[in-house]
């Protein structure tokens, strides 16, 4: 019985000195929609029992916008030791993959357009959660809301892997519409104003998908568009408040919730070989009704119809 009791002692002892799960969470930028992500990922463990500081430690990071910082975040995580690895966006998911795809680390990418193009699958380490979105319904939407729609302009970063793929789209659907796509390239953030800039004149909306670049200087883009009375679309819906006109896409917490279950499936012991990569669903619609009165632009009521719900007086509503 004494050694009975001595060993439970032991047991104990061990268990009260267990190292918290160490995880790296690293995003390319600093903007609503991979906020949303990151929270959404801490929450979903945070609801499984994990709480920060006792059985697990949080290393946040943020490569503002520069793919060889997302590297360095990369190797300093495997420095550290980190047990497992959630890499937000595109290039940061590339940069993970690169410095842990020789481990047995298990990289959770978020937030990745077309991670089979991105070059991140077929790694037994790595899975994840795309966002990719349905371009095509987005140009479509911009075909019904805005009347005559024959030039369509469209801020991006080549750079991009995930802004490329979505450029193509973009592209393909403009022209089987009949419709002109004028691409404005900036391959970084303090190019985003002239790239916005050379659109004025030469568009009859201004269409954005998922571009991290983009994003971080999405203020830009929405004081040019509304200075210049410009119907702007951005696929983000958490940028709605941001003063874009409309936004599509998904919402980035449900998102972020959603990579979270394949971290904690992790955690419980499966190997990410084991688990298939996700695709998110649940495309939302959103109209600013603030900014259509600022610019002079009136929504039909087909637009409403469309709509999962509607900006006004500063609040949103969600459409019953």
């Amino acid at each position: 019985m004494k050694k009975l009791a001595l060993l439970a002692v032991a047991v104990l002892g061990i268990l009260a000195v267990a190292k918290p799960v160490l995880i790296g969470i690293t995003q390319i930028v600093e903007h609503p929609a991979l906020n949303q992500v990151r929270d959404g990922v801490i929450e979903a463990l945070r609801r499984a029992g994990y709480v920060e500081g006792e059985n697990v430690q949080f290393i946040l990071a943020n490569a503002q916008g520069d793919f060889s910082v997302a590297i360095a975040i990369a190797q300093e995580f495997r420095a550290r030791g980190v047990d497992l690895v959630v890499s937000i966006a595109t290039p940061t998911s590339q940069a993970a993959v690169q410095v842990f795809k020789d481990t047995t680390v298990p990289v959770i990418f978020s937030a990745v357009t077309d991670p089979v193009r991105a070059g991140l699958t077929g790694y037994p380490n790595v899975t994840g959660a795309s966002d990719m979105i349905d371009v095509r319904a987005d140009v479509e939407l911009l075909r019904k809301i805005i009347p005559g729609l024959k030039r369509l302009g469209q801020v991006y970063n080549p750079g991009e892997a995930n802004s490329a793929i979505l450029t193509e789209l973009t592209k393909k659907a403009a022209e089987e519409m009949g419709i002109t796509l004028v691409l404005a390239a900036a391959n970084s953030t303090a190019e985003v104003p002239l790239a916005a800039q050379s659109l004025v004149g030469r568009v009859d909306a201004v269409y954005c998908t998922t571009d991290n670049t983009v994003a971080a200087a999405l203020d830009v883009v929405v004081a040019v568009a509304k200075a210049n009375k410009i119907p702007f679309l951005f696929a983000d819906p958490t940028s709605l408040e941001r003063g874009v006109l409309m936004c599509t896409g998904f919402d980035y917490f449900d998102h972020g919730l959603l990579t979270g279950e394949i971290v904690l499936r992790v955690l419980q012991g499966m190997s990410p070989s084991a688990i298939p990569f996700v695709r998110q669903a649940g495309t939302q619609v959103w109209l600013n009704l603030d900014v259509a009165e600022e610019i002079g632009f009136r929504f039909s009521s087909e637009a409403r119809a469309l709509a999962t719900g509607l900006l006004f007086g500063g609040q949103r509503f969600v459409k019953e």
